[in-house]
């Protein structure tokens, strides 16, 4: 079983409470009246929340004045537990939201987003749903993005004598399959396809949704051994076994999106996000272009997600939630928020700011068309609050590894991933007190 060091740090004082009897309890902050100025403590990476905003917003406010650490989310969490966490925090994935509700971490900020006149009505729902956990909002992603959405190399289907794939008609995943194998064949260099770091578990997740499965069972905290749930983790072990991926043997040269602008895969899973960094290649929009997200089934059910998004929420153990909120909001309707949906780098989670979006050449109207009609597919990530995402992906690589070194067969490859997770299941739901 993978746990990496926060699991470690949590299990450690669980046990700790558990055996002294004192039961599981998060530091919670209590507000406080400010009658001066204030300063809220932002933990995000300079380039989500930069220091020309932090200067624009100081400036401006002189009674709320903001400060930016980097972000750790080691650290957040043992500041939380110490109680002293900072006020407003960037959150690699909403998929996690849930994670963090069902222990006490969040402000839920459901009356403030209904009571603003910038946000209220404006809100893309499908996009930011994430951040939306049993009907009480917790944040907001900064942007979003259909991740499952591709963009291909032509040139490398020229070589192969390959037509380009729809921009409208999604192709079948065994299609994309079959692509990926004869894209794999123009020579050792070029692999078809690659997944994403932990991508493997949306996809997998989207996967389900169009077949009408779920990942999990028994209310999220066991995997769902369901045969044709279990096929679809064999998809991925598949394609790293038959070499139209990267594996043990042929490991690709940094992570995926430089490795297909290098040449060396023709077809990735990035989503529209991606675009924006195809950018800066010459010639890309004549290089690259787009496919809507895959299907199972021809003519079949869409479903595509946005990984949760990368957003802010804000600690539950704020004093000032008045004035993080506001800090939240601005950042949202905001300066911040229209210069990045300017950029290109992620939809907005607000729909006035989805026009600012490049539309200036085919390549940027063709990824922000299919982004735009995959929103209405989009379904939150079949993730458990139980775990956190990288207790997944490590879990996985493991039995990924297993399965490359012929240690185990395909199905031993899946139970052993499945053990791993139920167990931190269990011990999730410790954590939680069930």
């Amino acid at each position: 079983m993978v746990y990496h060091k926060e699991e470690l740090v949590k299990k450690i004082i669980v046990f700790i409470l558990l055996i002294s009897g004192i039961g599981f309890l998060w530091a919670n902050g209590e507000n406080e009246t400010a009658n001066g100025p204030v300063t809220l403590r932002i933990m995000s990476p300079a380039s989500d929340f930069t220091d020309e905003w932090i200067e624009s917003w100081n400036s401006e406010n002189p009674n709320i004045q903001v400060v930016r650490e980097d972000l750790d989310q080691t650290k957040w969490i043992a500041d939380y537990i110490g109680g002293s966490s900072a006020d407003i925090i960037n959150l690699g994935s909403g998929a996690e939201v849930p994670y963090f509700v069902k222990r006490g971490m969040l402000y839920d900020l459901t009356d403030y987003i209904n009571s603003s006149e910038l946000l209220k009505d404006d809100i893309d729902l499908e996009g930011s749903g994430a951040y939306l956990f049993e009907d009480s909002w917790y944040g907001l992603p900064k942007d979003y993005n259909n991740v499952t959405a591709i963009t291909y190399n032509k040139e490398l289907f020229d070589k192969a004598g390959l037509p380009y794939p729809s921009a409208t008609e999604p192709m079948t995943y065994n299609e994309f399959e079959t692509l990926a194998k004869e894209l794999s064949a123009i020579d050792a260099s070029v692999f078809g396809t690659e997944v994403h770091g932990n991508w493997f578990l949306y996809m997998a997740g989207d996967m389900a949704y169009m077949i009408n499965k779920k990942l999990h069972t028994d209310g999220q905290s066991k995997m769902n051994n369901d045969p044709e749930v279990r096929d679809i983790w064999k998809t991925f072990l598949r394609w790293r076994k038959e070499g139209i991926s990267s594996n043990l043997k042929n490991p690709i040269s940094g992570w995926a999106g430089s490795a297909f602008q290098a040449g060396n895969i023709a077809m990735v899973q990035l989503g529209y996000w991606y675009g924006a960094s195809c950018s800066a290649v010459d010639g890309y929009d004549e290089k690259f272009g787009w496919a809507p997200a895959p299907v199972m089934e021809k003519g079949g059910k869409r479903v595509t997600n946005s990984l949760g998004a990368t957003g802010f929420i804000v600690s539950s153990q704020t004093k000032y939630p008045d004035q993080a909120f506001k800090v939240f909001e601005w950042y949202m309707a905001g300066e911040p928020g229209k210069e990045r949906a300017e950029t290109g780098w992620g939809i907005p989670p607000l729909k006035s700011l989805q026009t600012l979006l490049p539309y200036d050449n085919d390549f940027n109207k063709v990824r922000k068309d299919i982004a735009m009609e995959e929103v209405k597919y989009m379904m939150p990530p079949q993730t458990s609050w139980y775990a956190r995402n990288n207790v997944y992906a490590g879990n996985w690589k493991a039995a990924e590894n297993a399965y490359l070194r012929n240690e185990v067969t395909e199905d031993g490859a899946i139970d052993m991933f499945f053990k791993s997770m139920n167990e931190a299941f269990a011990f999730g739901k410790e954590e939680v007190g069930e």
